[in-house]
């Protein structure tokens, strides 16, 4: 027996729960069946991963990983409001220059030298 097989039935009861209350709130409409058990089985599975985020905020373990939270993640506030950002130009990179010695300056430096 596999050990995944009661939370598995548990899962498949809560839908199957869910999906007859969706039915009774449409009036109990007929051929609606396997609509109402994919969007039964899409709020349960929503329920789920909000238990397993707040649970995992309590322990201080990171959030589950999923698509839509790796879109997200790679999507900026702005873009997600529908702000495109402006565009800007590249950084450029640091220049570091060393002071160039003419004649001039070292004999400017030479003559205000004190002499020893």
């Amino acid at each position: 027996m596999n050990a995944k097989t009661p939370v598995g039935d548990d899962i498949r009861n809560q839908i199957a729960l869910r999906a007859y209350f969706i039915w009774e709130r449409e009036g109990r409409p007929d051929g609606r069946e396997a609509e109402h058990w994919t969007l039964a089985e899409a709020e349960i599975k929503s329920e789920l991963t909000v238990k397993k985020a707040a649970t995992a905020k309590k322990t201080g373990k990171k959030a589950p990983i999923t698509k839509a939270n790796q879109k997200k993640a790679a999507t900026p506030a702005k873009e997600s409001a529908g702000i495109k950002p402006a565009v800007e130009a590249p950084a450029k990179a640091a220049v570091v220059t060393k002071p160039v010695k003419t004649k001039k300056a070292a004999r400017a430096k030479k003559a205000t030298a004190p002499k020893t």
